[in-house]
């Protein structure tokens, strides 16, 4: 325990254990779940479409808005990756530092449906 930790109430660090156990397993849910859906993104089924357009959203949500009616064209395991993927964005990291060149990726994607 440093100095700085050793003065705040014991509450508030468990608190803080507590957000962080929470923190750990919405990345340890949504890692997986954020693969799942790029790589469904780059299938050539009719869901990708509606899962580049989620993760466009997060990644630029005021220039590519989410509609949620999307998420009914979505099978049930695809639904759920992005509730996952969701709630990995809640960490306050951009989904796209979570992929290896992600950047780059995301926008490819942007690219492809501004040409739609």
């Amino acid at each position: 325990m440093t100095d700085k930790t050793a003065m705040l109430p014991e509450s508030f660090l468990f608190l803080l254990e507590q957000e962080e156990k929470r923190r750990q397993q919405r990345e340890d849910a949504g890692r997986p779940a954020l693969k799942v859906l790029i790589d469904a993104a780059h299938s050539g089924g009719g869901q990708a479409l509606h899962i580049r357009r989620f993760l466009l959203g997060l990644y630029n949500a005021s220039h590519w808005p989410f509609e949620l009616n999307r998420l009914r064209a979505l099978d049930t395991e695809l639904q759920q990756a992005v509730l996952q993927v969701l709630a990995l964005d809640w960490n306050g990291r951009e989904v796209h530092t979570y992929v290896p060149e992600g950047d780059q990726l995301f926008q490819s994607w942007w690219e492809r449906e501004a040409s739609v």
